[in-house]
């Protein structure tokens, strides 16, 4: 009796703790993809691909690198903004589909989990190197689909 009662209370609870998954967090997307993308994503990526470069010149080579904490600080940051704005396009009205967009928006969160990786080991080296993998997740993503551009070859939504 007490198996039959404790199988029987264990499937209720895993049919409620379903239940509750299924309907997901009560997200409320307010930006759309033009301003998620001017406001958050564009200028995240441009701390990241600005923190370490080389010029070599007539002059001389310059070369640059976040040096400080607080450097390292605002580069991590930046890294971490990309990563989660791919987690920010697949919600809501955002994802134009649920084939392309959704695994080019899985390819910025990868990008992000190296760009933080990179930024964690303190390498300019490996920022700079990661900074192509940001790069080509932005680019891919942006030859399928740009945002107002109508022409631009979209994909229609399901």
């Amino acid at each position: 009796m007490r198996t039959i009662f404790a199988a029987v209370l264990f499937s209720v609870v895993l049919g409620l703790g379903c239940n509750a998954t299924e309907s997901g967090p009560p997200f409320k997307p307010i930006a759309d993809v033009k301003t998620l993308m001017t406001a958050v994503v564009d200028p995240a990526a441009d701390i990241f691909w600005d923190s370490v470069g080389t010029i070599i010149s007539e002059e001389g080579v310059d070369e640059w690198y976040p040096k400080t904490d607080e450097e390292w600080a605002a580069v991590k940051g930046s890294a971490v903004v990309i990563m989660e704005a791919g987690n920010l396009l697949m919600i809501g009205d955002r994802a134009r589909d649920n084939q392309a967009w959704m695994r080019m928006a899985e390819e910025m969160i990868d990008a992000g989990a190296l760009a933080l990786e990179a930024v964690e080991s303190k390498d300019p080296d490996a920022v700079f190197a990661i900074g192509e993998n940001v790069y080509n997740a932005c680019n891919n993503c942006h030859n399928l689909y740009w945002v107002g551009d109508e022409a631009r070859g979209r994909i229609r939504r399901e």
